[in-house]
């Protein structure tokens, strides 16, 4: 008897779990006195992509809801989603967010995944709670607050100041300063004309073709720095440190624990 009541158990679980809904969502809004796009989301992806042929800011939201029947997810589609793309002032303000709620089966998926397409000068203000992130082709600034999940960011004319908790990151042709906070994951910078200050917890750095200063300050992780015409400026707790190309002075202010490889340096190399 225990036995039929277990897979009855398992049977209906499954039968439950197999379940998932999804729903697309639009949203618009006209650009015009828009001087900011920020974005508020939760779990899901989040993409944006500059277009300069585009004068409004149109958003794709692709909500699912795992575990619950057709009639239920809508329910809580409509209880618990929280979707908006509203103007205030000079902002436009985009919030994707699942309210909190309580589940006795927690791991049961329910995300938002984004898509905004936005005039190519936008600057843009991000705070996302977990999901990767890819931002292209944007003419402006651009501020993350990052959870956790992958980040891309790539062809961006403006200043980038990230602040993230976990998850890779990839930044690739970037023509203003580059600011990073990061907590664990590996860091991917190539070709950035301006400045780049890296704080980082743990994880890979390789940054190659610098046309500003370098300066990190790492706790743990390899180090590859090649190709900086600036200086280079290096706090190091553990992990190796290799440095190859630098047109001015290299200074290493802590090395840790670690191989130290210094090579090709126009300028002096200060221990």
């Amino acid at each position: 008897m225990r036995l039929r009541v277990f897979l009855f158990a398992v049977l209906f679980l499954s039968a439950t779990f197999a379940y998932s809904f999804q729903e697309v969502k639009t949203l618009n809004l006209p650009a015009d006195g828009i001087k900011k796009l920020e974005i508020d989301c939760g779990a899901g992806f989040l993409k944006v992509r500059g277009n300069e042929a585009l004068n409004e800011i149109r958003v794709e939201a692709e909500i699912i809801v795992k575990g619950k029947s057709e009639k239920k997810a809508k329910d809580f589609i409509k209880k618990y989603i929280e979707l908006f793309l509203d103007k205030r002032g000079n902002r436009a303000v985009l919030v994707s967010k699942i309210k909190p709620f309580h589940s006795l089966f927690s791991f049961r998926q329910r995300v938002i995944n984004v898509t905004v397409d936005v005039p190519k000068n936008m600057p843009l203000d991000i705070d996302d709670g977990s999901g990767s992130i890819s931002i292209e082709n944007i003419n402006g600034n651009i501020d993350v607050d990052d959870g956790s999940g992958s980040m891309s960011i790539e062809d961006v004319e403006g200043e980038i100041v990230i602040d993230d908790g976990s998850g890779g990151l990839s930044i690739e042709d970037i023509t203003g300063n580059v600011e990073i906070e990061d907590g664990s994951g590996e860091i991917e910078l190539q070709n950035v004309a301006g400045n780049v200050e890296i704080e980082d917890g743990s994880g890979k750095i390789n940054a190659r073709e610098i046309a500003g200063d370098v300066s990190i300050d790492d706790s743990s992780g390899s180090m590859y720095l090649f190709d900086i015409h600036g200086e280079v400026v290096v706090s190091d707790g553990s992990g190796s440190i290799n440095i190859d190309g630098v047109d001015k002075d290299v200074i290493i202010k802590r090395d840790g624990t670690g191989s130290v490889k210094i090579k090709n340096v126009k300028g002096k190399v200060i221990k």
